[in-house]
């Protein structure tokens, strides 16, 4: 057994207990660790690369996004990412090597800031919008159909991949691989409404496969390029066998906002 299933046998049990008896505030200061966490090594990533990114006031200003949007809804979202493009500019005055990289220096932070705050206070919603336990189950399956169909496109790639998919960016990837992936999403989908018994009809099921069977395996290459630039393997090694927190939530942060943009145009929740 290799660390990576070993992690996932010690990880599972824990976010399945997590999810389903930790309070609504406590599982969001959770998911808000973990996304600081990842926002981190997307910073240390630039900073390696020899970018004049801070540290300190991008992380508050996640903090700011996250509990805005949480607290506040899409006002306070909106509020907190205006404040982002406002201060973060202005700390980049403070930066011990201004002016030289303001510009790169600026444009990392507020990319970190807002792509892993908004897509983060998505990935929130999920959990808190609907009504009742519909969040949790609804979680469950957004989560387990994101990790089945990467660990199909892993296990069929490894295994029968022969053309690469994007050999500049993410050479270990293969269309046998996506293929492999693509099929295990829409498994895993019809898995999911049966045993979390979800309302909604097949058609809909079929249309949130579809989604998450894109937008997965895209949020996996855009972080593939960001890692390519900076020439860096994983993001960090604090998770055995899966490298980062930024490795195992790009796909979950890319996927959130198409999936719960369709929940609601389609009156889903409620």
């Amino acid at each position: 057994m290799g660390k990576r299933e070993a992690f996932a046998i010690v990880a599972i049990p824990l976010l399945v207990a997590a999810v389903i008896w930790l309070p609504p505030e406590a599982f969001l200061g959770l998911l808000g660790i973990v996304l600081a966490l990842a926002a981190d090594e997307f910073l240390a990533m630039a900073r390696g690369s020899g970018v004049a990114a801070g540290r300190f006031f991008p992380l508050v200003m996640l903090g700011v996004v996250l509990v805005g949007s949480w607290v506040w809804g899409a006002t306070g979202m909106a509020v907190a990412a205006l404040a982002v493009v406002l201060v973060l500019p202005t700390a980049q005055l403070a930066h011990p090597r201004a002016p030289d990289g303001g510009l790169t220096g600026t444009a990392v932070t507020c990319l970190a800031v807002l792509y892993v705050g908004l897509c983060g206070a998505c990935l929130g919603w999920l959990r808190m919008l609907p009504d009742g336990d519909l969040g949790i189950r609804l979680l469950f399956f957004f989560l387990a159909t994101i990790w089945v169909g990467d660990s199909g496109a892993y296990y069929v790639g490894s295994h029968f991949g022969r053309h690469r998919m994007s050999p500049r960016i993410s050479p270990n990837k293969t269309w046998e691989g996506l293929a492999g992936g693509v099929t295990a999403t829409f498994a895993a989908t019809a898995v999911a409404k049966l045993v979390l018994t979800l309302p909604w009809s097949w058609g809909h099921m079929a249309a949130l496969a579809a989604i998450l069977a894109v937008a997965a395996p895209v949020g996996d290459l855009v972080e593939s390029q960001f890692k390519r630039d900076t020439k860096v393997k994983d993001s960090s090694t604090l998770i055995p066998g899966h490298g980062g927190f930024l490795d195992r939530t790009d796909s979950l942060l890319y996927a959130a906002p198409p999936v719960l943009g369709y929940l609601l145009a389609a009156g889903l929740l409620g």
